[in-house]
């Protein structure tokens, strides 16, 4: 008999979470399991991507705190025997109305970030309200999936959560799918030196700092372009910082893509300036595409990923003339990602997913 799964995410935009569960429900074995996507909202250019065989579910809610009763509603109709969420907000709200739940599934929450740093970037009231509400709802998972071991390390220091009832699992990248797309189109100009960045424009990203960098590196190797691939609330921002710096032809914003594997293929370099992540799907991508890689060494998971300078260059966080110095060395010397993005290929991943379901 199959499982049943609830899989709840807010909507089905073009964020990191949004592609995992993405990759997740694609790959899902159909025979073992019965699949419900429950989207607080039915909107964003993944959903076109979802397979024909899953149940999708719209609350039509634009808050987590509005679709309260409609999940309560929804999931005592599915009866799942897994839920499974992903996003903070939404994860204390599942926690929050477990006891609603008829059936008694088992509630399985999967962490996107790693909360010190999430937590620091919040103002003293807000910070205590949600250490608070992590700290007493996270106890009442039956499982916390991090994305990588430092992330689970810094689950169990900021919350006090048991060691047993966190797994870590890394996001899953589906080699196959990236090498049949990244070869469709050459985006840039091929007489430059092509420097590509890719992530939303807030503050987390560093893309400031990245642009600073950039300025230095220009004023040592002027053929160099920089692209910055996604969108978001900085924007505006950080192209009016490039205006005031006088390098706005050397300096390209592109918004979101559906198929951004060119952009990675075609460059000369791939750079994660961020001052914190979760685990992040760029430096997997990147390394799908067998791109150089600058990243800092920002809290979690670009160490995990490149190790200790093996698979590519780490530098301090924050730091934009060390950046800058990455940049360059970066440039001058051979590639070193070879075959690493096969630790994190979708078969392998979805393996440790489903036997987290079949527990």
């Amino acid at each position: 008999m199959k499982r049943r799964l609830a899989i709840i995410v807010p909507s089905m935009r073009g964020g990191g979470a949004e592609r995992v569960i993405l990759n997740l429900v694609s790959n899902l074995n159909v025979r073992k399991y019965e699949i419900y996507m429950v989207l607080l909202q039915k909107e964003g250019p993944y959903l076109k991507f979802l397979p024909k065989s899953i149940n999708i579910i719209d609350l039509k809610s634009n808050r987590v705190r509005y679709a309260l009763y409609k999940l309560i509603k929804t999931l005592n109709a599915i009866r799942p025997d897994i839920v499974f969420s992903t996003l903070g907000h939404l994860n204390l709200g599942i926690l929050l109305i477990r006891k609603f739940l008829v059936n008694k599934p088992k509630i399985y929450v999967r962490e996107a970030s790693t909360p010190s740093m999430v937590m620091s970037d919040m103002n003293s009231f807000k910070k205590h309200i949600f250490f608070f509400l992590y700290k007493k709802l996270y106890r009442k998972a039956d499982l916390i999936v991090a994305q990588c071991m430092e992330m689970k390390k810094d689950i169990i220091k900021t919350y006090g959560i048991e060691r047993r009832k966190i797994k870590y699992i890394y996001n899953p990248i589906n080699i196959k799918e990236i090498h049949s797309k990244m070869v469709e189109y050459n985006p840039y100009d091929k007489n430059k030196i092509n420097i590509l960045a890719v992530g939303r424009c807030s503050y987390q990203k560093g893309f400031d700092i990245l642009i600073n960098a950039f300025e230095l590196v220009l004023s040592k190797m002027d053929n160099t372009q920089l692209t910055i691939l996604g969108d978001g609330e900085l924007k505006s921002d950080l192209i009016e910082m490039v205006k005031n710096k006088d390098m706005e032809k050397y300096v390209t914003f592109v918004g979101f893509k559906e198929n951004p594997y060119p952009y990675y293929y075609y460059s000369n370099l791939y750079v994660l300036s961020s001052r914190w992540e979760g685990f992040p799907n760029s430096l997997l991508e990147a390394l799908a595409c067998n791109t150089k890689i600058v990243s800092t060494n920002c809290k979690s998971g670009p160490r995990e990923i490149i190790g200790n300078n093996e698979y590519g260059i780490l530098v301090n966080v924050g730091d934009h003339i060390a950046l800058a110095e990455g940049i360059i060395k970066a440039l001058n010397e051979d590639n070193r990602t070879r075959d690493r993005a096969y630790k994190y290929n979708i078969n392998e991943v979805i393996k440790k997913y489903e036997q987290l379901f079949d527990l």
